[in-house]
C-alpha cells in the first residue's frame, strides 16, 4: 500500500487492528482506564494530540483509545527504505519533513500536504505526537507548530469551512516498560480551529502561538507534568513514596488509576507551592529523597516492601512452602512461555532508548506468542496423535503462563520482603538507615500537604 491508498478500506489492516487491539488492551496491559470520550465530538473533522513519552506504544494509544479512524503523522526519516516505507504507509502513517531533513526534502511536504487535506475531509482523523519527539520526563515539553500548520492550511485550502478541532488527550502510564501494567487515557475538551480564523488571515505567525499555546493550557491538567527541572527527582519519586497518603487525604478508595493522577496532580501542586515559598528547604529534602531512593535499589528492596507490615521468620517459612508447592505449575507454564516472553525481555533491555522498551516487548510478543502457541499445540498434537488432548493444551498454555507470571512477580516480592526482614532482624545499619530516611520524608510530605 502506498501514500494514494492509505485512507482506502483494508481487510488485512482491519484484521490485524483488531488483533494487536485484543493484546494491547488485554494481555500486555492489565488495566486501561480511558477518562472524557465523550468529549471528542463525532462526524467532525479532528486532529488528535498527545504527549508523547513512551515512544510506539504512545500511537497505540490513539489507535485503541478513539473511536475513529486515523492516519499518524511521523518524522520523514523512518521512511527511507522502501519496504520499510510501504509498511509504515500500510500502518496509516505519513511522513512529515523537516528543515533539517534538508530544503529539497522540505518541499515534498507539499505532496504530503495534499493527501491531509484529502484524509481530512473524509473525516479520518489526524494523529500528530506535538511534542516531536519522546521523553521519559513526566511532563509537557515545549509543542512544536507542525499541528497548527496542518489545522490552518488545511482551512485555507478549503476556504475555512471545515471547523476543524483539536482534541487534546493526556497518556500516563504506571510503569513505561514492564508488562500487566496501569494506562491511562484522558481527553480534554476540543479547541475549535474557527475561533482563530480571523487572527490567522491577518497574522498567521500569531494565531499558530496563540492555538500552540492554548493547547499546552489543555493538555497540562489531563496529565502528571512535573515542570521543576532543578527538583524533578523530588516530585517524581515523592509520587509513589507518598501515593497512598495521598489517596487516603484526598478520599480515594485506593491507588489506582484515576485516582492515581489526581493524587499526583495534588502533590505536584502543593510541592510546587511549597518551592515557591521555602525554596531553601528544597534541597535537603530532594537529597534525602534521593539517598532513600538509591539504597533501596542498592540493595533490591522497593518502596512496597519497606512500607509493609514487618513479616516473622514463620510467615515466610510458610510462605516458602506455598512457593514450592506451587513451582511446578510455575515451571510447566514458564517453559512453555519463556521463549516469546523471555526474548521480548532479553531484546527490550538492549536497546540503547530505554523509551523504546515496551514497543520492542510489545512487538515480539505480540508476533512471537502466536506463532508458538501454534507451534506446540501442533507438537503436543504430533506426539500424542490425540485433538482432545491438544485442544486443552491450545487452551492451557496462556493459562499457565499467567499463572507463571503472576508466581514470579509474587516469588520476586516475597525475595525482597526475607532481605528486608534478615536486615531488620540483624539490626543492620541499612535497615535503621531506611527508617530513619522514610520517616523524616513522610513527616516532611505531611507537613507540606495540605489536602
Amino acid at each position: 500500500m502506498g501514500i494514494k491508498r492509505i485512507d482506502k478500506k483494508s481487510y488485512v489492516y482491519l484484521f490485524l487492528k483488531y488483533f494487536v487491539a485484543f493484546w494491547h488492551n488485554y494481555v500486555f496491559y492489565k488495566r486501561i482506564v480511558i477518562q472524557n470520550r465523550e468529549k471528542v465530538p463525532e462526524n467532525a473533522h479532528l486532529i488528535f494530540t498527545g504527549n508523547h513519552q513512551n515512544a510506539l506504544m504512545d500511537a497505540l494509544v490513539f489507535l485503541f483509545g478513539t473511536k475513529k479512524h486515523l492516519v499518524f503523522m511521523a518524522r520523514s526519516d523512518i521512511f527511507k527504505n522502501p519496504i520499510i516505507a510501504a509498511f509504515l504507509y500500510f500502518l496509516r502513517m505519513l511522513p512529515i519533513f523537516r528543515i533539517k531533513d534538508g530544503f529539497n526534502a522540505v518541499k515534498k511536504n507539499n505532496k504530503i500536504f495534499l493527501k491531509t487535506i484529502d484524509v481530512i475531509k473524509k473525516n479520518i482523523g489526524i494523529v500528530i505526537m506535538v511534542e516531536g519527539n519522546h521523553s521519559d520526563k513526566r511532563r509537557l515539553r515545549t509543542l512544536k507548530k507542525g499541528f497548527a500548520r496542518i489545522a490552518f492550511q488545511t482551512e485555507e485550502a478549503t476556504d475555512f469551512k471545515l471547523d476543524m478541532k483539536i482534541v487534546p488527550i493526556g497518556i500516563d502510564y504506571s510503569n513505561y516498560d514492564n508488562f500487566r501494567t496501569e494506562l491511562l487515557i484522558n481527553f480534554g475538551d476540543p479547541i475549535s480551529v474557527s475561533d482563530y480564523y480571523e487572527i490567522y488571515k491577518d497574522k498567521p505567525a500569531i494565531a499558530i502561538n496563540q492555538i500552540k499555546e492554548t493547547l499546552a493550557k489543555s493538555m497540562k491538567p489531563l496529565m502528571v507534568n512535573i515542570e521543576s527541572e532543578k527538583y524533578y527527582d523530588l516530585y517524581n519519586e515523592l509520587r509513589e513514596i507518598y501515593k497512598s497518603e495521598m489517596a487516603f487525604n484526598m478520599g480515594f478508595p485506593s491507588t489506582n488509576q484515576p485516582y492515581k493522577l489526581q493524587t499526583d496532580q495534588e502533590l505536584i501542586k502543593q510541592l510546587e507551592c511549597f518551592e515557591e515559598e521555602h525554596p531553601e528547604e528544597m534541597d535537603a529534602f530532594q537529597e534525602l529523597v534521593v539517598r532513600y531512593r538509591n539504597t533501596i535499589k542498592k540493595h533490591n528492596l522497593n518502596y512496597i516492601i519497606v512500607r509493609k507490615k514487618n513479616s516473622s521468620y514463620f510467615q515466610l517459612f510458610i510462605e516458602s512452602l506455598l512457593f514450592i508447592l506451587a513451582s511446578p505449575v510455575f515451571l510447566l507454564g514458564w517453559i512453555l512461555n519463556y521463549i516469546p516472553f523471555g526474548l521480548s525481555i532479553y531484546i527490550g533491555l538492549k536497546m540503547k532508548d530505554p523509551q523504546f522498551k515496551s514497543s520492542v516487548k510489545f512487538a515480539i510478543t505480540l508476533f512471537l506468542y502466536p506463532l508458538f502457541h501454534v507451534l506446540e499445540t501442533a507438537i503436543v498434537w504430533f506426539i500424542f496423535k490425540n485433538i482432545l488432548f491438544a485442544s486443552v493444551f491450545f487452551i492451557a498454555m496462556p493459562i499457565l503462563g499467567i499463572l507463571a507470571r503472576a508466581y514470579w512477580v509474587s516469588f520476586c516480592q516475597f525475595l525482597k520482603a526475607w532481605r528486608w526482614t534478615f536486615l531488620r532482624k540483624n539490626k543492620n545499619d541499612v535497615y535503621q538507615s531506611i527508617k530513619n530516611d522514610q520517616k523524616a520524608i513522610l513527616e516532611k510530605a505531611k507537613s507540606i500537604v495540605k489536602a
